[in-house]
């Protein structure tokens, strides 16, 4: 045995199987087994993928003990003479393993081999080459001189920037995606250190083989797609915790003296410095924004208050009394604010439609409570509408000013339709109809072009495509396209559109639009699982809990008259339940949510399932109902389904 392949799975199951399907297609003379190493995932795709794939070890952790010790686990079964440490999320070239495996025959003082990668949109990953994080390294990192600086043999040392991607090099640290080790080094030297849970243990073990004797090396002679780069979650306070963690780690075991306090003085000032950044932007996103509307809002309705006042009502003298100017102009604000934040604009359904549309809802429904004020309330219909026309505008333009003047937008674009190319055969055709239909898309356009690789000009052919018809998404058939061809189309295309993979066995389409965002898979999406949804129906049972506790002696009997005295009861007996969150109106059980493998809901006061007739498979039927309320879940169904299942109660 030649090589063996470890790969650390954690529910990633569809960007596995293209891995493994990869792994499985490659042209080379040397045997591999492949082990891999479930971290405790919810949905690991075991059965299936040893279904399809009937070569690989399978190791199953009841706990996610962290990339390092799961991949030691994998390196005790190993019986090839090297040792290949694969992410989940890469696509590996047809020559990938032959021509590694050959350069480590032929050169025994390579200690770790790594590999050219591209992201998702067919860019270089820098990461692909590092150099020792030394205390300077790291200063011109965290200073961002290395970024002015991309090419420089000085400041962008962290990347080797000024070592060319298209030849091979020795570096010091490889990234973690792919290393490929003589397996006896690699145990030797004790595999990954279990200290590091998941970032850091690469750049640790890189160095640890340095000090053997061995050197690093950056191969380009093959090269690997890797969906999901470094930087996926820079942005969250847990990866500056625990990235800078590791870098502390490090420090403190491979340094001495004052390189070691230097080093890890640079490392905590890096640390406070992205956690503020990180702090900060979260802020302006979250809090910032409303409260800047609140603002922009009070200020708008004195505005014409004050206007009104002297034009129309006080023309004379006189003004508006501080019941209106503080609680009741206030309390128009706080209503608005909450419509904003229930429709999702103060998340990422911020477009101004959006905004047009809960205002106008929120100002009617503040005029219908407006109308059933006492006399000496009602000051004025006419500011209420000005209010909220004038403070439209304004939220509006102080946005749409901000957009200019920093380049940044800060309206969400609207739902883009896809425009498709579909380079695949005839015959898969309709299962990517059937996965772009569960899925809910509907493209606006929609060509298919069947490859032909017998024609040299195929891939400007696909270019032209994509130019002429604005194709803002070009969906691959892996089955009948090579990696390497995959490759070649992302590398020149990656930019303009966004290139995606389809499997045709396993139902997938993979992809990923550049090394800053998550991979992203199409396939049946769940409503429960949408933010947006999820709050707006909390809203809904509170208000409605409420009303039917505080009118109890009206709802009692309107209850009886309807034939939902017994939903009555229930809901009278769990509202605290439901108040707290511990249970939900309508919707599913946990334990069918598990088998079924859609996102959980509070245990439900009228289960959905309820209606199965005692004549048919309870179980059959019971995946039918909550799959589709699972996916179609909308806050007029439940409605909808409060009034049927009450009645059956």
């Amino acid at each position: 045995m030649k090589l063996s392949i470890v790969i650390v799975n954690y529910n990633v199951k569809e960007f596995l199987t293209q891995c493994l399907d990869s792994i499985f297609k490659s042209q080379t003379q040397y045997d591999y087994e492949v082990i891999i190493v479930d971290n405790s995932s919810k949905d690991s795709g075991r059965d299936q993928l040893c279904a399809t794939f009937e070569h690989i070890i399978w190791v199953d952790n009841i706990e996610n003990v962290g990339f390092g010790r799961a991949n030691n686990q994998g390196f005790s079964l190993a019986k090839g003479v090297y040792t290949l440490i694969l992410n989940p999320d890469t696509v590996l070239q047809e020559d990938t393993i032959e021509k590694c495996v050959s350069y480590l025959i032929a050169h025994p003082k390579v200690g770790g081999l790594g590999i050219k990668g591209i992201d998702g949109s067919g860019q270089f990953l820098p990461e692909s080459k590092r150099a020792l994080p030394t205390p300077l390294v790291a200063l011109w990192k965290i200073t961002g001189l290395s970024s002015i600086f991309p090419k420089s043999s000085v400041f962008a040392r962290y990347h080797l920037g000024h070592l060319s991607p298209e030849e091979n090099h020795e570096v010091d640290i490889l990234v973690g995606c792919f290393m490929m080790i003589p397996t006896e080094l690699l145990l030797s030297v004790g595999g990954f250190d279990p200290q590091y849970f998941m970032y850091g243990e690469d750049i640790d073990l890189s160095y640890e083989l340095q000090k053997t004797g061995h050197k690093n090396i950056y191969f380009s002679e093959s090269q690997i797609i890797h969906y999901k780069g470094e930087s996926t979650k820079r942005g969250s306070l847990n990866y500056v915790r625990m990235f800078y963690k590791a870098m502390v780690l490090f420090a403190k075991k491979q340094f001495t003296g004052s390189s070691a306090a230097a080093y890890s003085l640079l490392i905590y000032l890096g640390i406070y410095l992205r956690a503020a950044l990180a702090i900060a932007a979260r802020l302006g996103k979250s809090t910032l924004t409303p409260l800047l509307d609140a603002v922009v809002l009070y200020a708008i309705l004195n505005t014409i208050k004050s206007y009104w006042e002297q034009n129309h009502r006080f023309i004379n003298g006189g003004s508006y009394p501080d019941l209106y100017t503080y609680p009741v102009q206030g309390s128009y604000v706080l209503a608005w604010l909450f419509g904003l934040w229930l429709s999702g604009v103060y998340f990422k359904n911020n477009r101004p439609i959006v905004m047009v549309r809960s205002m106008i809802a929120t100002t009617l429904i503040l005029g219908f409570f407006y109308g059933l004020l006492p006399e000496e309330l009602r000051f004025s219909r006419a500011l209420l509408i000005l209010g909220a026309l004038g403070g439209l505008s304004a939220m509006l333009g102080w946005r749409t000013i901000l957009s200019v003047l920093s380049g940044k937008p800060m309206f969400e674009g609207a739902t883009k339709q896809p425009r498709i190319l579909f380079f695949g055969s005839k015959s898969n055709k309709s299962i990517l109809d059937g996965i772009l239909h569960s899925s809910g898309i509907t493209p606006s356009f929609y060509w298919e072009e069947v490859p032909n690789f017998d024609n040299e000009d195929w891939l400007f052919k696909l270019q032209a495509l994509v130019h002429l018809h604005r194709v803002n998404e070009l969906i691959i058939d892996v089955s009948g396209v090579s990696n390497k061809r995959l490759i070649s189309i992302l590398t020149s295309l990656g930019e303009q559109t966004s290139v995606k993979s389809l499997m045709p066995k396993n139902k997938y389409i993979i992809g990923s639009d550049s090394s800053l965002t998550q991979g992203e898979t199409y396939r049946k999406s769940h409503q429960t699982a949408d933010s947006q949804y999820l709050r707006q129906r909390r809203v809904f049972e509170i208000i409605a809990t409420f009303l039917v506790v505080a009118l109890a002696p009206v709802t009692i009997v309107l209850a009886t008259v309807s034939g939902r005295f017994n939903a009555w009861k229930l809901w009278i007996r769990y509202s605290g339940h439901i108040f707290t969150g511990k249970r939900s109106l309508i919707g599913y059980s946990r334990s069918l949510s598990q088998k079924f493998n859609v996102p959980p809901l509070p245990h439900p006061i009228f289960d959905i399932c309820s209606v199965i007739p005692v004549e048919l498979d309870y179980m059959q039927n019971a995946r039918a109902i909550v799959e589709n309320y699972a996916i179609e879940a909308r806050l007029r169904h439940d409605v909808l389904h409060l009034m049927q299942l009450s009645k059956k109660s």
